[in-house]
Order: structure tokens, then sequence, then C-alpha cells
């Protein structure tokens, strides 16, 4: 089993996370949701990005973002595919001089049914055929919750193996090698175990990953904490919550706008829920098109994601979806 064929079988995925089965990357192991297919992290933008980013603060300086008349995240999507594409380049240069021509005011919105997390639309543009808008979300949600006890109908649905699922649903290293695994990922998952799933012989795909995640979540002495609990209690039961831009836009009538790409201009993580988001549409339905003015929405969710865990098995994994808001907004056709 190549590279390619293991991914290819990846399968009962959470809306926020996931880790490519391919290759041993935990800091991989969250995604934003519903765009798993849609959003891929490519490292080839990182040295682009950070050559971009320096370049700009070198012409400009520093006060040319913090007086808010340049286009930060528009500008920044300038040169950023793999394979040189004039048209999208022409495109976010064009939606780059929109915003500073018209002096666009960045729009920030509270939500209380959030616990006051806060959305800014700080660029938006719309030329009858794309809308692209470049949003700030701050994320509050609260912290990871470790130790809680699902009730019977609760752990009845947690029951969808977290992070990795082959066609069988097994996700055992030595099961995977049988139906064959490249021999290097099997070692990397087993050579890059934390001491503790060393010492307990992890040998899930899932729980090696679940535990990379509380590693990375926690603080040392939380993570502590959490094996303890484990080895007393033989399971483990943790819920991670979110809120974070749903991939569909409407218009103010319910049309969906189609296709919505987004982009973490902060992070190369697969972590697009927070930050600096670039958001494209770019397949308009005929409703969207050549509107002088487009009313739309953005809906924003929040979410939880159950983890359970029994000492020596796999990792499991319940999602689900707690409230959703629409935040309305306005842009003008540049166009015309």
């Amino acid at each position: 089993m190549n590279r390619e064929q293991i991914e290819s079988i990846i399968g009962g995925l959470a809306d926020r996370h996931i880790t490519a089965a391919a290759e041993y990357d935990p800091s991989g192991a969250s995604m934003s949701p519903e765009r798993i297919e849609k959003m891929k992290i490519h490292h080839f933008r990182k040295p682009v990005l950070i050559a971009a980013v320096v370049a700009l603060a070198l012409a400009l300086g520093v006060t040319a973002y913090a007086a808010g008349w340049l286009a930060p995240i528009f500008h920044r999507m300038q040169g950023m595919t793999a394979v040189p594409d004039p048209e999208r380049e022409a495109l976010y240069k064009a939606a780059e001089q929109a915003v500073i021509a018209q002096e666009q005011t960045p729009e920030t919105v509270t939500l209380p049914e959030f616990d006051q997390s806060r959305m800014t639309i700080s660029e938006r543009y719309y030329d009858g055929k794309t809308l692209l808008l470049g949003v700030d979300l701050e994320e509050a949600a609260p912290a990871l919750i470790v130790g809680y006890e699902p009730d019977t109908t609760l752990r009845s649905k947690i029951n969808s193996v977290a992070f990795f699922q082959d066609v069988n649903g097994d996700d055992n290293l030595d099961a995977l090698l049988m139906q064959g695994m490249d021999r290097q990922i099997y070692d990397d998952y087993l050579a890059h175990r934390s001491e503790n799933a060393a010492t307990e012989d992890f040998r899930h795909v899932s729980a090696i990953e679940f535990d990379a995640f509380l590693q990375r979540k926690l603080s040392p002495e939380d993570y502590a904490a959490a094996w303890k609990m484990l080895r007393e209690t033989g399971h483990i039961c943790v819920v991670d919550s979110a809120v974070y831009i749903g991939d569909h836009v409407y218009l103010d009538d319910g049309t969906d706008l189609g296709p919505v790409s987004q982009q973490n201009m902060d992070s190369f993580d697969i972590d697009a829920h927070s930050g600096n988001l670039f958001i494209e549409a770019s397949s308009l339905p005929e409703a969207a098109r050549d509107l002088d003015v487009m009313n739309a929405s953005l809906t924003i969710k929040s979410s939880r994601t159950y983890y359970y865990m029994e000492l020596g098995g796999p990792a499991y994994f319940y999602y689900e979806t707690v409230d959703e808001v629409q935040v309305p907004f306005t842009v003008e056709n540049s166009g015309k």
C-alpha cells in the first residue's frame, strides 16, 4: 500500500480533525470544518509567503498594515500558487486596489452566542463573477475538557475511528503493514510515539495521533494528569469545542453561492477555523452574478468533538454542531 492508496481510503472524519495516514504529522491533526477536500495547505507556500511579507515590509514598512490602508490578505494571496496563474493574480491585485480605493472600513461583529467570539470582515471584493473576503475570526471556545464521562447514549455515538480509518475501520499498524503499508511510514509512527505511548506500546494510528493531539493541546502538567487518569481508569474522554466559519455563503434570499474555499493566512497547520482567513467563491450561481450590490451572509458555527479511548485500543470520536448564526454583509460590484 503506497502513500496515495492510504490517503485515498481515509474516512470517518470529524469536520475539524484529520491526519493523513501517509506520514506522521501530529501538527496536522486538526482541520477546519467542511473543508477537508477543498482546503489543502501546501508547504511550498511557506517560503513564498515569507518572502512576500518580508519584501512588503521592506518596501512599505509595517506601518502600512497598522494604518489599515493596505489590503494585507488580498495582497498576500498574489503569487501564492504553485504554478504561476496570471489571471488569478490579476484578480487578487484588482481586489487589493479596490479595497484601497474604496477606503473600506473593517466591520466587526461580536457573537454573544459563541462566548463573545468576534468576527471582522476587513476586506471585501465582488466583480459580478467572483466574491473575495478577508476575514479575521477571534475564536473564543471553552478549553479542552479532559476526563468527561459520556452517558450511555453519547458513548454509543462515539464510534468512528479518530484521525484515520482504513476501508475496514482497522487502524492497527501491524494490520496496515500486512495490508501493504509502506515500511517507512510504519516505522515513523512507532519511532515518533511519545514516551507514554511507547511505554504502553500504542499500535493504533488513532491512539498515537490522539496522544500527540493531547500533548500539543495541553500543558505538561495537564498532559501528565490525563495520562494518570488513563492509567487509573483504563479510559479517557476529551471534549474539544470550536467556533468557525462554515463553507457556505448565502444571499439574503437563501441562494447558496456554491463551492467556497478558505485559506488561513496565519498558519501552516491544517487549522483554518480562526485567524486571518481568505475566502473565495468563484463559481457563483446565476442569481449571484452581475448584481449592483450583493447582500449575503457568512455562517458562523460552534461544534463539539468527543474523543474516547480505552488503554491499548484505538481512539474514537463523535462530532456535533452545537449552534450556528448568520452574519450579514454587503459588498458593491466593483466591476460596474
